[in-house]
């Protein structure tokens, strides 16, 4: 063998070990994925039962309604969603007349035959609809769309003696045709169609919930633009991926003047993400962590970190320079320290004044809030209708002496008397921390505070069987609109951690709710607010406004107040 010869087999051996053993070049992924995270575990995804932030922004992924907010209207604006418009409404205001989007499907899933999702109908929300009237169901959002609907307890009464059946019709909901839904009232209620775009009426189908059993809050089933991959109770990650059959929708084409520069993809269909994956981290200091380390891509700016955001009450430069945004809405929620005014001793109305009193929410907002918070006056955010600037609340002062003589008004002299009060909240370390200085004040007065904490879906538990003396949540609101908050403390099955029992505050929530004209409305929603402050069925906590950090790799982020449905509009970069 000539040298010639062996050189050709030594560049053919040293090309085979090159080719074999040089490191491959991965092909690029473009799967879009969107990391957030989730302050707590969920009990289940079934909108009939659903109460909490967490779930609400879960089943907003899967689940869709016959309205939604508009994405990028500021103040927020109800729009058509698997309607084909806004309704058609009776002369006297009673009757609603929708038309149904045709063409849209139900997720494909086992529970169909042949695994193929069916088409919406109208008779698809007559079912959910009818399902939240049972009370196997449990919903706690029955009493609120029974004071509404025409003939809804009717039915409720027939479902309890006869179980399970739905034969029997609601008066007031009626598929006049596959595509045609009709409501009707027993009185005008002008904001009714705000209870079209709340997660608890989310449509459902009969086929999922009967295949499914008690193991459908598990097994999500919707029109929605993401499907469910994989969800366990335990779980601490839950996957959604892109709905490959969603019908065709839209990114928005107009918006209020301030989020014009978000219109860049006006007219694109959405949802644009592949997946969302959702990481449960029960506390705060590791989600920051995990943000700053790129591994989610979106988190709230809460008290526990607001002096690593902010200096000079604007966005740290360094942020800044990594390409981190601060996205702001105004604060549409309330955070409180609630009391079950129907237990000894917080049936008791000069010992709720009292204590507080006696709380310092100036050195709450410094130490929490790194004083950015809002301190209100009242139970109306400032954004909401019946919101009075000038209304004074002789209890949100800190003034331990006054706070002294109306504990002793209350029969309980320097605390004397009066049993430990516990306080129930969930695992979080920021309520535990928050709650001791919420004790430390009360000890001052001469009150014993004893703090339990408990997972959130055990929390919520106590709260909706009112198992509870005080409790430390807050209200995230549905709709922006004042009766929103209200309702919680009309319907006592709603579980917000405050209840009380108030026959001339139902009465007047009742009417205020059907009121048209707007001055009479404000009127009445400041004189229920004023109501509120004197019989203080909460402990009032300054409130940060809605923040948001958003890194630079996620695109058309807005903070969604209401829907919980803002993902299908959002795009990153893969």
């Amino acid at each position: 063998m000539n040298k010639f010869v062996r050189y050709l087999l030594f560049l053919a051996v040293l090309l085979t070990l090159v080719i074999n053993f040089w490191p491959k070049q991965e092909g690029k992924n473009t799967e879009k994925v969107l990391n957030l995270s989730l302050d707590s575990k969920v009990d289940g995804m079934d909108p009939a039962t659903v109460t909490s932030l967490y779930a609400t922004q879960l089943t907003g992924k899967v689940y869709e309604n016959l309205l939604e907010y508009h994405y990028l209207k500021r103040p927020s604006e109800l729009i058509p969603n698997l309607a084909e418009s806004m309704p058609t409404v009776s002369e006297d205001g009673l009757t609603y007349t929708f038309s149904i989007k045709k063409g849209v499907y139900f997720h494909d899933n086992v529970c169909f035959p042949n695994g193929k999702g069916k088409e919406l109908t109208a008779e698809d929300f007559v079912y959910t609809f009818k399902r939240i009237a049972d009370p196997a169901v449990r919903s706690p959002h029955f009493d609120q769309l029974a004071n509404s609907i025409k003939g809804y307890r009717a039915f409720n009464k027939h479902v309890v003696i006869h179980k399970g059946d739905y034969s029997y019709p609601v008066e007031g909901i009626k598929a006049l045709d596959r595509y045609t839904l009709q409501f009707t009232l027993i009185t005008k209620h002008p904001i009714f169609l705000h209870a079209l775009a709340r997660a608890s009426t989310s449509v459902v189908a009969k086929e999922a919930v009967e295949y499914y059993g008690d193991a459908f809050v598990n097994h999500p089933v919707g029109t929605g633009p993401f499907t469910l991959d994989h969800f366990n109770a335990q779980s601490n990650k839950i996957v959604f991926s892109k709905n490959k059959n969603f019908r065709e929708k839209y990114y928005p084409t107009d918006a209020s003047p301030a989020l014009q520069h978000m219109l860049g993809p006006a007219g694109k269909k959405v949802p644009f993400l592949d997946k969302i994956i959702y990481h449960v981290m029960h506390e705060e200091q590791p989600r920051w962590l995990q943000f700053k380390n790129k591994v989610i891509d979106c988190v709230e700016v809460v008290s526990t970190y607001t002096q690593q955001v902010f200096e000079n009450g604007t966005l740290k430069q360094e942020l800044k320079q990594q390409g981190v945004s601060l996205v702001e809405e105004a604060c549409s929620s309330m955070y409180y320290i609630g009391f079950n005014c129907l237990k000894k001793p917080l049936d008791n109305q000069k010992l709720r004044q009292a204590m507080s009193l006696a709380f310092d929410r100036e050195a709450y907002n410094k130490l929490f809030c790194d004083g950015l918070g809002i301190i209100y006056p009242s139970f109306i955010p400032s954004s909401f209708v019946g919101y009075n600037p000038e209304l004074v609340n002789p209890y949100i002062t800190y003034d331990l002496e006054k706070a002294r003589q109306y504990l002793a008004d209350a029969g309980y002299p320097n605390g004397k008397g009066l049993p430990t009060l516990t306080v129930n909240t969930s695992i979080a370390t920021k309520h535990r921390i928050q709650l001791e200085f919420f004790a430390k004040c009360m000890d001052k007065l001469g009150i014993k505070v004893e703090i339990q904490q408990s997972t959130f879906p055990e929390l919520l538990k106590k709260l909706l069987e009112k198992d509870y003396l005080i409790s430390k949540l807050g209200s995230i609101t549905d709709f922006p609109d004042a009766s929103d908050f209200f309702c919680g403390l009309r319907f006592k099955t709603v579980g917000g951690g405050i209840h009380m029992e108030d026959p001339t505050f139902d009465k007047l929530y009742d009417q205020a709710v059907q009121m048209e004209d707007f001055p009479e409305k404000t009127a009445a929603y400041e004189k229920l607010n004023g109501m509120l402050v004197e019989t203080m069925p909460a402990l009032l906590l300054p409130a940060l406004p809605e923040y948001m950090l958003v890194h630079k790799r996620v695109k058309n982020y807005a903070i969604d107040l209401y829907s919980r449905g803002a993902e299908q509009y959002v795009d990153v970069d893969p």
